[in-house]
């Protein structure tokens, strides 16, 4: 779909052919050290979001077929998973992340993991009713012992504060273990709705004053005494199952999920006449979610869920807000061929190809001219079409793919798609893949050894069209962790990588020597950037992090043209991506969340708003589009500017811009994100069918 164009306004495209399936959040765990939220899916990737501001995603470890992470949780910085393939495993999230350690636990499938608050101990259950217990000292994972053997899968666990003690949920029961001598001190049995099914406990939860809460699958709330062992009060919350709990500190708050798509919330009050004894009150409940809740997470005021939608959901009351990051694909997953108008679209394990409609014919676009599914259905890691469209590029953990494609406009029936089989030997498997401008250069960054290593490959001009390896760009020294963003510049002199410990480098290649080389490092700020853009024809380089900060560089002359604190639409979305507007030397369009949002800067900007401001006798505290900062290190530069919301897309994936006036928008499909779920819960109401 194509809007039509005026004088003052580009053509938009409205992709929305994008089919995502929904990938459904299993589990998740916050480390509070890190400030950082790790969450599973439901084909074994996981996923490490910095939420430390404006929540993004940092980095993704690939899943794949039969792999199933069932528990995630945080030892300080290290990150730990169980699987039903009955493995622990400690992952290394350095530059790219891998395995550090994997240890078969004893009894088969592993279903529940959890540390102790001092972060000494690590539990695991697992489906033969062993609970293994490891001992976390210096930077390894050493046996500790096996509790004893019970009857049934271990289903949930829980270390109380002072870690000398063990709550597991299981088939109709809930155990409290003595971690020093590996014995069983209280068993609470559960009752049955049914006295043929069994009670299963989903979820523990073990309070300061070893106060503990069970959720189970008769949709009840039970609160025991963990010092005697007894049952000190019930709450039924809902007719299914309930299947995650979670506790705010701070405000007494405990919040259930499960089947039924509701959060409720109930606070501990001191119970009337008798002091010191403390009972659960239903407060309120918060709705977002259209389908089970599986996982819940605390960090301060924000709740963070997940479950069979896919969409991780940020919730804080009071006042109330609600903030959805529903499960797309990480960036970039769309790529946009600007010689022919095609757009490449990446899914988990296969790569389409798109015609994009030419201008003022809406109707002679969004066809599909080609499919490739990766090798074994493999995840694919990262994927690029070349501007020319003539070579497309993809990476999964283990396999690598050139292919040179001759897309025939005329008829695309007679296109041919031939796989580049006589590649250089560095052209490996590799998490980020740039092409440059000239569709004559192919930058990868190496996934094998050391990833601070860029390849770069060149295309020769002769007929045979043949890729050889002309240099490895040791960006290690420079960049010491993963470039999550990199841009080519369109004159193909200029590459800029960022990576998640705030560097930004800028290389430089000339016409004589057709090396790269290390040009400026930027000054680093306190957080990692969010989003890279290079001014085309000039030097210029747009850079904006999680906190909203934003700012112009050019890069030649080593000064700030432009830098503030911007207030987007959606404030608690970070801008993901900046595009300059060709036509106006002052002007880039963001995408903040699901906003598309035009942004102005320049001298006559400054001079608009200082008159306005004059003219309004208002303070610079008071003005309403610049909180009147400059740039931290004093540098003299543009601070204000007008924001404009062009469009609210919901589902926005990426932004990009083809030709002179055309802005490309693409939208994940939200039909295709629904209609594969399972029916949601319903429940039925009085006098109705």
């Amino acid at each position: 779909m194509v809007s039509a164009a005026s004088d003052a306004a580009c053509q938009l495209h409205n992709v929305q052919f994008y089919n995502l399936l929904p990938r459904a959040i299993v589990c998740s765990s916050f480390g509070q050290e890190t400030k950082k939220l790790a969450l599973a899916r439901d084909d074994g990737t996981i996923e490490i979001w910095n939420m430390a501001n404006a929540p993004f995603l940092e980095k993704t470890i690939p899943g794949g077929e039969g792999i199933s992470i069932e528990g995630l949780a945080w030892a300080g910085k290290r990150l730990f998973s169980v699987s039903l393939a009955g493995t622990l495993i400690e992952w290394d999230l350095g530059k790219v992340p891998y395995a550090k350690q994997s240890i078969l636990v004893t009894g088969n499938a592993a279903w529940c993991i959890d540390v102790s608050k001092d972060e000494r101990l690590l539990a695991v259950g697992t489906e033969g009713g062993y609970i293994n217990v490891y001992r976390l000292d210096n930077d390894e994972i050493t046996y500790e012992r096996i509790l004893d053997k019970q009857q049934g899968r271990i289903v949930c666990c829980s270390f109380d504060h002072s870690g000398d003690f063990l709550v597991t949920g299981s088939a109709d029961a809930v155990r409290i273990w003595d971690v020093r001598n590996g014995h069983a001190v209280h068993k609470m049995a559960i009752g049955r709705a049914s006295s043929k099914q069994e009670t299963t406990v989903w979820a523990v939860l073990v309070l300061k004053d070893f106060i503990i809460v069970s959720a189970d699958s008769r949709g009840k709330l039970v609160v025991y005494d963990g010092q005697l062992g007894t049952v000190l009060e019930q709450h039924v919350v809902s007719t299914a199952d309930l299947l995650c709990l979670a506790h705010q500190e701070d405000y007494n708050q405990i919040f259930v999920g499960g089947v039924e798509s509701t959060i409720r919330v109930y606070e501990r009050m001191d119970k009337k006449g008798y002091k010191g004894d403390k009972i659960l009150v239903r407060a309120y409940q918060r709705r977002g979610h259209t389908h089970d809740i599986k996982t819940m997470s605390i960090y301060g005021r924000n709740l963070f869920s997940g479950g069979l939608d896919g969409s991780l959901l940020v919730t804080s009351s009071p006042p109330f807000k609600l903030d959805t990051y529903f499960p797309l694909l990480p960036s970039p997953a769309s790529v946009v061929a600007t010689e022919c108008r095609l757009m490449l679209l990446k899914y988990v394990d296969y790569l389409e190809v798109w015609t994009l409609a030419p201008p003022n014919k809406p109707s002679q676009g969004g066809d599909k001219v080609l499919q490739i599914r990766s090798k074994k259905d493999e995840h694919i890691l990262c994927a690029a079409i070349s501007p020319n469209g003539r070579w497309i590029f993809y990476s999964t953990e283990h396999t690598v793919r050139l292919f040179r494609f001759d897309y025939n406009s005329q008829e695309p029936t007679n296109s041919q798609l031939l796989r580049v089989r006589n590649t250089p030997e560095h052209l490996a498997v590799c998490y980020r893949v740039d092409f440059t401008h000239d569709s004559k250069g192919l930058l990868l960054y190496d996934r094998t050894g050391d990833a601070g290593t860029i390849q770069y490959f060149s295309c020769t001009a002769d007929e045979n069209e043949e890729w050889d390896h002309k240099q490895s760009i040791d960006a290690g020294r420079w960049l010491s962790e993963t470039v999550h963003l990199s841009t080519v510049s369109n004159c193909n002199s200029y590459l800029v990588c960022a990576d998640l410990s705030s560097s930004i480098v800028v290389f430089e290649r000339t016409a004589k020597s057709a090396k790269w080389k290390r040009s400026i490092s930027l000054p680093r700020y306190q957080v990692p950037p969010t989003a890279i853009a290079i001014q085309p024809g000039k030097t210029r380089l747009a850079v904006a992090f999680p906190d909203h900060k934003l700012f112009v560089y050019d890069f030649d002359e080593l000064k700030f043209v432009f830098s503030t604190y911007i207030k987007p639409p959606a404030s608690a979305y970070p801008v993901s991506a900046i595009v300059f507007d060709p036509r106006h030397e002052s002007a880039m369009v963001l995408q903040n969340g699901s906003n598309i949002v035009s942004l102005r800067f320049g001298p006559d900007i400054e001079n608009e708003l200082q008159q306005q401001e004059a003219h309004n006798h208002q303070s610079k505290k008071q003005r309403p589009m610049s909180n009147g900062s400059s740039h931290a290190d004093g540098e003299e530069s543009l601070r204000m500017y007008k924001l404009r919301l062009v469009r609210d897309a919901s589902r926005l994936v990426s932004i990009e811009w083809l030709g002179k006036n055309e802005l490309v928008a693409t939208e994940a499909n939200a039909l295709s994100m629904v209609e594969h779920l399972p029916a949601a819960f319903r429940m039925k109401k009085y006098g109705k069918t």
